[in-house]
Order: structure tokens, then sequence, then C-alpha cells
């Protein structure tokens, strides 16, 4: 406490002409308390480029005044300001980092606390998965989700919105997010949210609905109905997607791919008789040849088709016939044979009209024979073109077939 003391003039006794005055002095007593220090917090911790306050308030009489210093370093002075006590730092750095100080004073003394400020890089996916994916029923579907922060984080995925994700599918150690034997009751939008101790990020992503890469994966997928049925063999954003027969009752219920083209008749060749001077160029159906590549590709099965009636009329001995593959190769193994064999079926089980051959036809004699069976090698297929010779002759004649392309696999 302290006392002031002020002296005041009182006026007397006065006569007529001459007042008279007498001294009275007064004290005056002023309260003091020493400064108090009220600091709520003496830690906090924020991201980079976030804003921080550190709130600071105190007693006393005379009202202590309020400053702030750093232990290390200097407070940032174009990103801080101090209003009533409370020290805000804008946008900071890592360099903002470190322990403050609050101040307290008036004419009794000081007081101080401190507050530790740590700053943190901020929360930010690392691997995100794609915003959108079609993927192939019946395939399995990684989508991976990788946050990266200095502070604990955890990963939680939903779809919808809600916290139980759909059947055949789970989160891994890693935070990627499987589904397997992708479904259509999959498709949806799913959201990967990632937590630390200062704030939540989220990324989604949209998984349309699957696509069908052949006639087997719908009958094993979605329904056992033959029927015309568009497929995408190579999936979303490759080739277009194209229509199929799909035969669900052929090769023991397997589901089979069956494409048709224009020349699938017994088609008569014309007389010539130079080696592969007969040329047929095979036209499927609605499909370009890269279309059917993919489709062989993810078939486990393919076969076509393939014979020769022939009069007087030979296919490999001397070179006169072949066929060309999807690439453009020219083939010299026929239906039923090994690629690269230069037989027909019978020469492979020594079947043949006269055994000196490896096919039927290359008797070359006054009967009609044929040579026929299934072309397996998928590589190859389908047959782009069928090239035939030795028909120009008085009484050579020959006749092609060519069957649809069927692909199919076995579960």
């Amino acid at each position: 406490m302290i006392a002031f003391i002020k002296t005041l003039n009182l006026q007397e006794k006065s006569t007529k002409c001459t007042p008279k005055f007498a001294q009275t002095n007064i004290m005056y007593f002023f309260s003091t308390v020493a400064p108090k220090l009220l600091l709520p917090t003496n830690r906090l911790i924020a991201e980079e480029k976030q804003d921080i306050r550190f709130a600071c308030s105190a007693t006393g009489q005379p009202l202590p005044s309020i400053t702030w210093s750093k232990s290390v370093g200097n407070v940032p002075q174009k990103r801080t300001e101090v209003k009533n006590g409370n020290l805000t730092i804008h946008s900071v750095t890592k360099n903002d980092g470190g322990t403050y100080i609050c101040k307290a004073e008036n004419i009794l003394g000081s007081v101080t606390d401190t507050a530790q400020l740590m700053i943190f890089p901020p929360l930010r996916f690392k691997v995100s998965p794609p915003q959108e994916v079609t993927p192939m029923i019946g395939s399995n579907l990684r989508l991976p989700c990788v946050a990266e922060s200095d502070l604990r984080t955890t990963i939680k995925w939903t779809k919808e919105g809600m916290s139980s994700l759909p059947v055949e599918s789970r989160v891994l150690q890693n935070e990627t997010l499987l589904i397997w034997n992708t479904k259509i009751a999959h498709k949806g939008s799913y959201t990967c949210r990632a937590t630390n101790a200062l704030r939540t990020i989220e990324t989604k992503v949209k998984i349309n609905s699957p696509t069908v890469s052949s006639c087997s994966v719908i009958r094993k997928y979605i329904n056992s109905a033959s029927g015309n049925c568009a497929i995408d063999p190579d999936g979303a954003g490759g080739l277009a997607p194209f229509t199929v027969y799909c035969d669900m009752s052929d090769k023991n219920r397997a589901g089979v791919t069956v494409i048709s083209h224009d020349s699938e008749s017994r088609m008569h060749v014309n007389g010539c008789d130079p080696a592969g001077c007969y040329s047929r160029d095979i036209h499927y159906r609605g499909v370009s040849l890269s279309q059917l590549a993919s489709l062989t590709r993810v078939s486990s099965h393919c076969e076509q088709f393939i014979k020769y009636g022939c009069y007087k009329s030979m296919i490999f001995k001397g070179g006169f016939g072949w066929w060309v593959s999807r690439d453009s190769t020219k083939m010299k193994h026929w239906g039923g044979a090994s690629p690269g064999s230069g037989k027909c079926a019978c020469g492979i089980t020594n079947s043949c009209a006269d055994s000196s051959y490896g096919c039927n036809c290359d008797r070359n004699d006054d009967t009609w024979r044929e040579d026929s069976g299934l072309l397996t090698d998928k590589t190859h297929l389908p047959v782009k073109q069928l090239r035939f010779g030795d028909i120009g002759d008085s009484g050579e004649q020959g006749y092609h077939t060519l069957g649809k392309l069927k692909c199919y696999s076995i579960a």
C-alpha cells in the first residue's frame, strides 16, 4: 500500500480587512498488488501455414502490461500481433517453433510463464487412389491410400458414408482397400479419410459398374442365359466394347463367346493354278482384329473350324494353300494339326489317304477328299485370310469352309 499526502490552506477567522488562513494536511491511501499471470495452455501444436494464438492475461494493481518474447531467436514481427495480451502468429513456419515467454509487469515487479509451440508439416496423402475406376467383373481391385505426417495418423475407409464395407472387401495393413471378385454390388463412392491430432483430410474414388471381358465371365457372375451381350475384354479406357453371342450351353456350359463372319458357308474356290492365287479375306461382324486379339488374351481356349474339300487340288504339297493369321503370318498347318507341322489332322493321326503325305488333299487324285479340324493356337487366331491354288486345270476343284471364332475359359 502507498500513501500520498496533500497540504490544503483553510480560511480561519478574518477581520474586515485581513483574512486569516491555516494549513491542513490530507492523506490519500492507494492499494497496490503485484502481478499475477494466467497462461491457459503451456503447449500448442500446429501445422505449417496455420494461424496460432497464445492467450495470456494478468491481474495486479496497477494493471500489469503484457509483453511476449522467444527464448531462442525472435518473435516473427511481420506475422505477429499482440492484442489484450494474446499473441497471434499468422501462417506459422517450422522456424516459428520453440518456447515463448509471456511477461506481466507493473511497479511492484514482473512475472513470467512459458509456452511451447511445436510446428509439423501438413498432413497430406502420399499415395491416393484414382478418382474413378472401372474394374473387370470378377477381378481383384486394390485401392492404395497412404498418408504422410510426423504425427500419429489413422486411416479409415467408408462406402457411401457407411463405416461397414461391402462383402468381399477389406483394408490391408498398408491401408490399401482390397476388393476381390468384384461385382456390380461393389460400385459406388468410397472415401479414404486420414486423421491426426490436428486435422482430417479425405480423398474419394468412384467405382463404376464393372465391365465383363467375355461370355465365360457373364456365365459365372451375371446370368446363364444364351443371347447377345456386350463385352469389353481389355477393360475401360482401352478398345471399345463390342457385341457378341454368348452360348451358355456349349463346352459343358463354360460360357462360349461366339464371333461370326462373312465366310462361314461352303464357298467355291475359283479356278487358278499358281500357289495362293485364290484369296478370301475374312470380315468379322462388328468387331476389329485388335478387339478379337484382346478376347483371345483373356480366354483360356479359342478355336476355329477350318475345312477344305478338294478334287485333284493340293494344300501343302507344292505350297499351294495356307491360311493367314490375325498378325498377317502365313500359317503352314491345318485344322487338327500342331503349329508349324506342315500337316493336316490326318498327318498327326497317321490316317491320311496316302501315308507319304501329311494331308488327304495332297494325294491329288480323282477322288473328292477333305481335310478339316479345329485351329486352337489362340495366339494366331482368328483367321484373317484363306489362300489356295492348284485349281486351274480342267477338273480341279476346291471348296473351303471356315467356322465361327469361339473363345471360352474353364473355371
